[in-house]
């Protein structure tokens, strides 16, 4: 009987793009210099997928959680609980997504300037962050926690009796616009809401005229004088990866978030040499990890953040580089053992073009031995558009990858009592005692 096969996941974030004036009006991926995954797409399957739905910009949280077969509407927990267990912090509190940015202020209120003051660098970002270590709200009733993560990044954790997480970004997610005021969604989140705005204006008191945005002024740099706050959560009670999907799972990350995913579905979270979750990261020591993890893991995650951050820059010819040196690392994919599934795509599109998400589809590729092949031969928008896979959602790619690693079973079968949708590995099931 044919094993089922291993998979390696790659996710290249901010994947799919539009055509960039600068690059001739071709797109990132059509005008990167690609050997490798070009000769997989040649060998194998490309298609489109929308990671959330079509025109719907995906977070990538949101999308991840999608391709990794979570529903949204009943499973998605919010942003910040991530950035929190990427550092091992669990607890019963609200927890958001934060960022150091910098505002403006302008007849009383404040202007995003930049929503990630300059990507700030880690030392000022650690020295502002212990600043706000600890803060006391409304009378002492609530403790303020803030962790600094990776560049502007970080997360802020509210604890206190009767808080809700159902309370409004105040991050416009747009620069140019003024900073939002905290409501409650519902009438459980009015506290919330209060402590979330004593927290804004005495965090941006502590932060506007400190020494270190001082010294950022005076050498022309941008202040990381407020505290972006968005995706407010609460700790996840989500089914682990192996039990929805029956694989053992293993992540190879380095991006907080990614990891906080990754530890929220029980996969085992790794962390190579050289790894920084930035456009000069090792991706080939990523990719050593994962084929190394092969040994004790059936399903391994790897994530590449740093085209994502060349598309948030605008800057479209960093994207190709950035593309260019992922390709290199993916060398020892190309010649896969016959029991291996590889899997290319990203968890959303970030045209460099708007510098944000956008509801466009993403390529998709799979490769193997023995798989079907289609026409295409180069791995880009425009192949994968016509490619074997056609065009489907994020939520139907854990079901393409059970087929084409040979694990799916016949829709009808009844072999254990789980959820419509779930299928099981048999030497997961029960055998009969006789």
């Amino acid at each position: 009987m044919r094993p089922m096969r291993r998979v390696i996941l790659l996710i290249i974030d901010g994947l799919g793009d539009r055509p960039s004036q600068s690059l001739k009006w071709l797109t990132p991926l059509q005008a990167a210099e690609i050997p490798n995954m070009d000769l997989m797409a040649a060998k194998g399957l490309l298609g489109m997928q929308y990671p959330i739905a079509p025109g719907v910009p995906p977070g990538s949280d949101s999308g991840h959680l999608s391709i990794f077969g979570y529903d949204l509407d009943k499973e998605y927990p919010g942003r910040g609980v991530f950035e929190a267990l990427s550092e091992g912090v669990v607890g019963d509190g609200v927890i958001f997504r934060a960022n150091f940015s910098t505002v403006r202020e302008e007849n009383g209120k404040l202007i995003v300037v930049d929503r990630r003051a300059g990507r700030v660098e880690k030392e000022d970002a650690s020295l502002l962050a212990s600043e706000l270590k600890d803060l006391y709200l409304l009378n002492g009733e609530v403790k303020a926690k803030f962790v600094h993560t990776l560049e502007h990044r970080g997360f802020l954790i509210l604890e206190g009796e009767g808080l809700s997480s159902l309370v409004t970004d105040v991050d416009p997610h747009e620069e140019g616009y003024y900073v939002l005021e905290p409501e409650p969604i519902d009438d459980k989140a009015v506290k919330t809401a209060e402590a979330v705005r004593e927290f804004l204006l005495i965090s941006y008191r502590m932060l506007k005229d400190h020494e270190v945005n001082r010294k950022r002024i005076a050498e022309g740099k941008l202040p990381a004088n407020f505290i972006l706050l968005r995706g407010a959560s609460s700790p996840p009670k989500l089914e682990p990866f192996s039990s929805r999907w029956g694989f053992k799972p293993a992540a190879v990350a380095a991006g907080p978030m990614y990891k906080g995913i990754a530890r929220a579905l029980e996969f085992e979270v790794f962390h190579p040499p050289g790894a920084t979750g930035l456009p000069d990261s090792d991706f080939s020591s990523k990719i050593r990890k994962a084929l190394d993890l092969l040994e004790e893991f059936d399903f391994i995650y790897v994530h590449m953040k740093g085209t994502d951050v060349a598309s948030h820059n605008k800057d479209p010819q960093q994207k190709v580089r950035v593309l260019e040196r992922i390709d290199l690392a993916l060398e020892p994919l190309t010649d896969p053992p016959e029991d291996l599934l590889v899997v290319i795509t990203g968890d959303h599109a970030t045209p460099c073009s708007l510098g944000k998400h956008s509801g466009d589809p993403v390529p998709v590729l799979f490769y193997g031995r023995g798989l079907p092949r289609d026409d295409s031969s180069n791995f880009h928008e425009l192949d994968a558009q016509v490619g074997g896979l056609g065009w489907f959602t994020g939520s139907s790619m854990m079901r393409l990858i059970l087929n084409y690693s040979d694990r799916a079973l016949e829709y009808g079968l009844r072999p254990f009592p789980r959820p419509r949708g779930y299928i099981p590995r048999i030497e997961m099931l029960n055998p009969l005692k006789i």
